[in-house]
């Protein structure tokens, strides 16, 4: 799991900005992590069980609706 410092340091290290990754309609797996502050392997078992829906494009191609993630986070 990331902690804030790696999470930073992580940020920097790839030239991305957490608002662009606000922004962004659709997500990678990876960036989806960095939002989250979980690991990779975290997210693709929460896609796994279906809590995380995604679309597939091709081989390493995975994609998640960044409003997909905020419903994980909505009261029902």
């Amino acid at each position: 799991m990331l902690n804030d410092q790696n999470l930073i340091n992580y940020l920097k290290m790839n030239k991305i900005d957490e608002k662009i990754l606000n922004q962004k309609e659709f997500l990678t797996v990876k960036e989806t992590a960095i939002l989250l502050s979980c690991s990779v392997k975290s997210i693709y078992r929460s896609i796994n069980d279906g809590r995380i829906k995604v679309t597939n494009l091709g081989d390493r191609m995975t994609r998640i609706k960044r409003s997909d993630i905020d419903d994980l986070f909505k009261a029902k």
